[in-house]
């Protein structure tokens, strides 16, 4: 098909003056056309703009014959590709380097803070099981195992109830009820640590220290896990906090995970016969074992962080717990309690060390955690195969 401008053009009336352009005429607007068009092009190029730059018709149909209008269009879109994703690797370097040197930082002051405790103390400092600054004797031992202790206790409280949620909102409930539950537990993550401590203070302590703690150490069988004193303040009660304060990350991780398992799993089991219950045990948990894991590790890293709340609730006596009714404190605890009191010196640099002990800590579990969420997927899929 000619091109455009090749097309002769006639009057509504014919008239035998008026005949088609020659041969050499055509070729000439043809080629003062395509230069036109090729410098306009260079102008565009430079712009970066196909669409705004201003081109005469004979431009239009110079560009038209010298080069496709898609060429054109392709090779500016590709300048521009290349403009923004030289600046978004820019702008990626960057925060990654700034990320990199705050924690650099932290890590840099936190070390050299420290170092007078670990100097005059040694790797004692982690096992060593006295805590007294009034008679100078710093020991970080006896607030890990408190730490340990609260931890586990706020496990086997949070995870039978964050997983049975998580598979009642994931398989059983219906949909318009499982959406409201699952909004009220994102609801609950959102709490400042802060409030739910004071929840636990004034409204969970007076009933622990006059009615909860009183019926459990009643109890034969498990008695002396609660035998003395009812105080209130306790590690049981910074234990059901911690539980309070980990249950919606357990509950959406695990969520997420049940979501993983294939439909085609849930399917083949109901084919078989199997009942609600049996696919769930049977199909769902194993191929979501990885997922599950994963959100009681993060869960564990989350309790062990937290200080505000639980110094509001243990009663903060760093001392080996008699029972779980009985005062203690964490490493948080006792962060959050003795860093103002601390004498200048080996007393700051002694609390400073504990944070570097929490951070270890913390530090070690969440890796942990990531390591079984990456590895969910692969285990998922192995447990698919495994199952057809």
């Amino acid at each position: 098909m000619p091109p455009r401008w090749a097309t002769p053009r006639f009057r509504a009336t014919w008239s035998p003056w008026r005949t088609t352009p020659s041969s050499s005429s055509r070729a000439r607007r043809a080629r003062r056309s395509s230069r036109t068009g090729r410098d306009e092009l260079s102008t565009a190029r430079k712009k970066l703009i196909w669409e705004t730059t201003p081109m005469s018709p004979d431009a239009v149909s110079g560009l038209a014959g010298a080069w496709p209008a898609g060429r054109v269009r392709r090779a500016l879109l590709r300048k521009r590709s290349r403009f923004g994703d030289g600046a978004y690797s820019a702008l990626r370097w960057a925060g990654a380097g700034l990320f990199g040197a705050v924690v650099l930082g932290l890590l840099v002051g936190i070390g050299s803070d420290s170092s007078a405790a670990f100097a005059h103390s040694g790797v004692g400092f982690i096992w060593s099981g006295t805590w007294n600054p009034a008679a100078g004797q710093y020991g970080a031992g006896i607030l890990v195992l408190d730490t340990l202790l609260t931890t586990a206790v706020a496990m086997v409280l949070m995870v039978p109830i964050g997983l049975g949620t998580a598979v009642f909102l994931s398989e059983l409930a219906p949909r318009w009820l499982a959406g409201p539950l699952s909004t009220l537990i994102g609801l609950l993550a959102a709490i400042p640590s802060i409030v739910v401590g004071l929840w636990g203070l004034l409204v969970l302590t007076p009933i622990f220290a006059n009615q909860v703690e009183p019926f459990l150490a009643s109890v034969p069988a498990l008695g002396w896990l609660f035998r003395g004193e009812a105080y209130g303040p306790s590690i049981l009660l910074a234990s059901v906090v911690l539980a309070v304060m980990t249950l919606p990350t357990m509950v959406s991780l695990s969520r997420s995970a049940f979501g993983g398992v294939p439909l085609a799993d849930r399917e083949a089991a109901l084919a078989l016969g199997a009942t609600r219950w049996q696919v769930v045990r049977r199909a769902v948990f194993p191929a979501a074992r990885a997922g599950v894991s994963a959100a009681v590790t993060l869960a564990v890293g989350r309790a062990l962080g937290e200080s505000i709340a639980v110094a509001m609730v243990i009663g903060n006596r760093p001392a080996i717990p008699e029972s779980l009714t009985t005062p203690g404190a964490t490493l948080g605890s006792a962060i959050v309690n003795q860093f103002a009191e601390a004498s200048p010196g080996i007393g700051t640099s002694s609390v400073i060390a504990l944070g570097a002990v929490l951070l270890i800590l913390t530090v070690l579990v969440n890796a942990g955690g990531q390591a079984l969420l990456r590895s969910g997927s692969g285990s998922q899929a192995h447990t698919a195969g495994a199952l057809r």
